[in-house]
């Protein structure tokens, strides 16, 4: 299915005028091989009450052309500056479409916010495409490919010529802690997690239902404790973890992504309610630096093939004439700590690329200055590196041309 979608891709290419200038939002959407009626659709809705505006019409997905497509169109969410998170569903017999508004850059943020808000609705084990397109393209791409699934039509995607500029997708305005999770986990693992406000970030427990999603999508960082089988908040999950779910078979795990408004959700997971617990004891021990500076400044982030790259720096006073690598492995993570002599403590590390081949992993760190007055000593810079969740076996981590070998085993 997934090939014939990605032929279905190549066609509309030549169609496209490659010429055409910024758009100034985009479209991003999931395509589910399962059928529901609009009927079935509203009546979901209106008893789940996740949509705070809900109507049924026809709409038109770019300022560039008049006409419009049928659809359900709900907002689920508000940015910073209060304007709504919209998204539409467009039923079908065989095929339903999930279409979402977001930036010019096709953010997929806010999809992974609706599939998860949606999950009670549309499975998110039968989406069979995922894709995107600007709002200079007319039909968005991902209706495209859906009428094709369901209806056998093919309809041409134009794209007109235009004179505007790239918007950005804001960020969401709470600089606090928000957490989802049913009442078993909450009652073993929230109190870990609440020991973060003792560093000065607030956390709150949002519950464990759809009003709660609504509420998540407001905060910069969203903590879900349990994993795609919890009772109640699994449904959620199982979108954010994709094909991480294989890792909670007899281990835990801890995946972030980006997601809602712009914000990063954190997913700390076990195989059952007491590897939760083990899951969330090691978050507080080792991530929660990096989540307390994502609510406060926001995510530090980067991926690749489902790996997650998180990076905490810091520097202190001191002297090291080379630079060190010490790695160390914990469940399916590796752990890297990367040290590197500075004219002074007041720099710190960014993520500047990232690749990873086979089983070797490189990175490249830059640097960039945290203040304009600092203390006058020679500096240590150090970066603390989290890459996973990785499959077991051997790995070679090279990070600014300094490698080292770690072997992460079978649980």
């Amino acid at each position: 299915m997934r090939i014939k979608v990605l032929l279905i891709v190549l066609l509309l290419l030549p169609s496209l005028n490659i010429s055409a200038c910024p758009p100034t939002a985009g479209y991003v959407g999931a395509v589910y091989s399962q059928g529901i009626t609009e009927s079935e659709a509203m009546s979901y809705l209106n008893r789940s009450r996740i949509a705070s505006k809900l109507n049924t019409g026809f709409f038109s997905f770019s300022p560039y052309f008049k006409d419009g497509l049928r659809a359900i169109y709900i907002e689920i969410g508000s940015y910073e500056e209060g304007a709504p998170l919209k998204a539409y569903i467009f039923p079908g017999s065989k095929y339903t479409l999930l279409l979402v508004e977001t930036d010019a850059s096709l953010n997929k943020g806010p999809l992974l916010y609706a599939e998860s808000l949606l999950s009670g609705l549309l499975n998110p084990r039968n989406i069979v495409n995922e894709s995107g397109s600007p709002n200079n393209w007319n039909p968005p791409a991902p209706y495209a490919l859906w009428i094709r699934l369901e209806r056998g039509v093919e309809v041409k995607v134009n794209v007109v010529r235009c004179g505007f500029v790239y918007s950005r997708l804001r960020e969401p305005q709470t600089g606090r802690i928000g957490v989802i999770a049913n009442e078993i986990d909450y009652n073993l693992s929230f109190g870990i997690i609440k020991r973060i406000e003792s560093r000065g970030v607030g956390v709150d427990y949002l519950g464990f239902n759809e009003e709660s999603m609504i509420k998540a999508s407001k905060y910069r960082v969203v903590i879900f404790l349990g994993g795609h089988l919890a009772p109640a908040t699994g449904k959620f999950v199982l979108p954010l973890l994709r094909n991480k779910t294989a890792y909670l078979r007899h281990n835990w795990l801890i995946s972030p992504g980006t997601w809602g408004t712009g914000g990063i959700f954190i997913v700390i997971a076990g195989s059952d309610r007491y590897m939760t617990r083990r899951a969330a004891e090691e978050f507080l021990i080792r991530w929660a630096d990096f989540a307390i500076r994502a609510a406060r400044e926001g995510a530090v982030f980067m991926e690749f093939n489902s790996t997650a790259i998180m990076i905490v720096s810091s520097g202190r006073c001191g002297i090291l004439e080379e630079p060190e690598l010490q790695l160390s492995s914990e469940g399916n993570y590796i752990k890297a700590v990367y040290r590197e002599g500075h004219s002074d403590p007041c720099a710190r590390f960014y993520i500047a690329e990232c690749s990873m081949t086979d089983r070797e992993i490189r990175i490249t760190l830059g640097r960039q200055s945290t203040s304009l007055i600092c203390v006058q000593c020679i500096g240590v810079i150090t970066a603390n590196i989290t890459i996973g969740p990785l499959p077991p076996g051997d790995y070679k981590v090279c990070i600014n041309g300094i490698c080292g070998h770690i072997n992460i085993s079978k649980s």
